[in-house]
């Protein structure tokens, strides 16, 4: 779902001391997350991507009836076992937009397989501040709303919410 060289770079960016609240070490706003969360209720939601697990840790604490894991191929301590679990519901926030394109296919069918219920993505839909070592913008996939949209209807699910903020962060509420 990566490759081993882009693996190497993503976990270089994650491990840097000169930046130790970005790659997933600060809370974001969620927007409607946490409406969705409220009318779910889901028993197990796993945070796909989850970089330091910043926003893991609070959701556990707002939500602590719901058991979360956290998932992050880049980060040693969240880099665990998926096959044959699933969850009720997957949650993945500022992560598909770092996919290599080529294996962006791969990493959603993979999101479907995990989640059973509901997913919940926020995708980023323009460029990072940050680059990559070997010069690229950090959001490797820059597509506007329509475009995900047409990805995420090819799947099994409804799509019961997408709105797209002022800052370019897309939110989408599946229902399998």
């Amino acid at each position: 779902m990566y490759s081993q060289l882009y693996l190497t770079q993503l976990k270089k960016l994650h491990a840097a001391k000169d930046r130790p609240r970005g790659f997933g070490g600060k809370v974001k706003d969620l927007g409607a997350f946490h409406t969705y969360m409220k009318q779910w209720d889901p028993k197990t939601v796993l945070d796909y991507g989850c970089g330091k697990g910043a926003i893991l840790s609070k959701l556990q604490e707002q939500y602590p009836n719901t058991s979360w894991i956290g998932y992050d191929p880049a980060v040693k301590m969240f880099d665990i076992n998926l096959k044959n679990k699933t969850f009720d519901c997957v949650f993945s926030n500022d992560v598909l937009e770092h996919i290599e394109p080529e294996y962006l296919e791969d990493v959603l069918n993979h999101i479907w397989q995990l989640g059973t219920k509901y997913i919940w993505l926020c995708i980023d839909t323009l460029p990072a501040r940050k680059k990559l070592a070997d010069g690229r913008n950090a959001h490797l996939i820059l597509e506007n709303k329509e475009w995900w949209q047409e990805k995420l209807q090819k799947r099994n699910g409804k799509i019961v919410y997408i709105q797209l903020s002022k800052k370019g962060k897309l939110h989408a509420a599946i229902e399998r």
